[in-house]
């Protein structure tokens, strides 16, 4: 082993480390790893939240009512279902009209909360352990008290 000189002129001597740090090392970077590609669904830039909305859009225009309902926020599918004449989130979205959405323009995210802007439509979403959750969809500025008017939630 070479020994270098510190900064303070003294010698100083090379240690290794000790056994297992290496394995330690390892493992923390593979939970590193790990913990971003979980977290990415709610990446600071709101690409999750995008395509989550998306998802959403997707959902709604192909009339699959049960995926479109999965991904909207517990208490937003629990209030979307209460409004239903036959009490189920999935009727209620088939009622509602929801607007074509158009492209994708704009994604804005503040914290755990995200709003994303298409042609026609603006969706609101917030972050949770099981990735983006849309809050508010169908939903057009209305220049009012409220600034936006929802066909789901955004109450």
């Amino acid at each position: 082993m070479q020994r270098a000189t510190s900064s303070f002129g003294q010698k100083s001597r090379n240690v290794k480390a000790p056994r297992g740090v290496g394995s330690l090392r390892l493992g923390l970077l593979a939970l590193l790893a790990l913990s971003g590609s979980v977290l990415s669904g709610c990446a600071a830039d709101g690409t999750g939240a995008a395509e989550a909305a998306e998802a959403f859009q997707r959902d709604v225009a192909g009339s699959d009512m049960t995926a479109a309902c999965s991904l909207l926020q517990s208490k937003t599918r629990e209030e979307t279902a209460r409004t239903s004449d036959a009490g189920t989130c999935e009727s209620q979205l088939e009622k509602a009209k929801m607007p074509d959405a158009g492209r994708l323009l704009s994604t804005e995210q503040f914290g755990r909360d995200a709003f994303v802007e298409f042609e026609h439509d603006t969706v609101f979403l917030a972050a949770s352990n099981a990735g983006w959750r849309i809050t508010g969809a169908g939903c057009t500025p209305n220049g009012e008290e409220a600034p936006y008017t929802c066909e789901v939630g955004g109450k």
